[in-house]
């Protein structure tokens, strides 16, 4: 399985914030994640800034949550922070499939949303 994820709004360390909190996540350790550049978009200047999640499809409930809970933590410690996370699979036959992780609801509603759109 091999997903991307973009952050958008927050602080400028945003990613870096979110790639250490799956790094360090006890459910992703058989996982690989690291940042790097997405495609880039035609007429867009430059490749965005992804995190690039590489493990095994039972994890993707397990990387919708971290991804969750690390998002909604840090809406509430910083009162007007505005973020949202789109996750992209990209490893699939019929091309990429993308999701906007919403951070309203309960959780398991939420993440078994997006968990449909991805598989």
């Amino acid at each position: 399985m091999d997903i991307l994820v973009e952050i958008e709004g927050g602080q400028g360390d945003e990613l870096r914030v979110l790639e250490r909190a799956l790094r360090e996540d006890p459910d992703l350790y058989r996982a690989r994640v690291s940042r790097s550049a997405g495609e880039v978009e035609p007429g867009a200047l430059g490749a965005e800034a992804v995190i690039q999640f590489i493990g095994e499809n039972v994890l993707l409930p397990a990387l919708l949550t971290a991804i969750y809970d690390h998002l909604t933590a840090r809406r509430r410690t910083r009162s007007g922070m505005d973020l949202k996370a789109t996750v992209a699979r990209t490893d699939l036959p019929d091309g990429t499939r993308r999701v906007e992780l919403t951070l309203e609801g309960p959780a398991s509603e939420v993440v078994e949303a997006a968990r449909k759109e991805l598989e």
